[in-house]
């Protein structure tokens, strides 16, 4: 049975790396080669021997793996990861490459609170789950979020 995708606050990025891709029953040659990074790479990060990655690194780990970026990233800084559910945000009034509007997060919001659009959580192509905005398409189908 697969544990949870996010990482425990005493859990290292080796450890981490390495339960989500025994959880995904992944060879370290295939996920380096999902991930676009050198299987010594990959080994050193899973040995503890490197704790910081590079963006690319980051960003092919975190694809490969099915997580959220933000996983990675806090785990580096060694800070608590708090568990994404989804994120609503207005495919109106929504800038590419910044948050959600505070507004929007409220368990009761459904619509926009400036133009009346219906709030989103989902993709609109694909219906996977947002998981994070720092992106302006969604991982799984390349669909923009935001409305053109």
């Amino acid at each position: 049975m697969p544990t949870s995708p996010a990482p425990t606050l005493q859990e290292s990025l080796a450890d981490y790396v390495k339960r989500i891709r025994m959880d995904l029953q992944m060879s370290q040659l295939e996920l380096a080669a999902a991930s676009g990074i050198h299987p010594h790479s990959l080994g050193k990060i899973e040995r503890g021997k490197t704790t910081r990655l590079n963006r690319k690194t980051l960003q092919g780990l975190a694809m490969a793996l099915s997580i959220p970026q933000e996983y990675l990233e806090a785990i580096c800084k060694g800070e608590e990861v708090k568990v994404i559910v989804a994120v609503k945000f207005c495919p109106q009034c929504w800038t590419p490459g910044t948050g959600a509007d505070p507004m929007w997060t409220d368990v009761r919001a459904k619509y926009c609170f400036m133009c009346g659009t219906p709030l989103r959580s989902h993709c609109a192509n694909c219906g996977e789950l947002v998981a994070s905005l720092k992106y302006r398409f969604c991982p799984f189908c390349g669909f923009a979020y935001k409305n053109s």
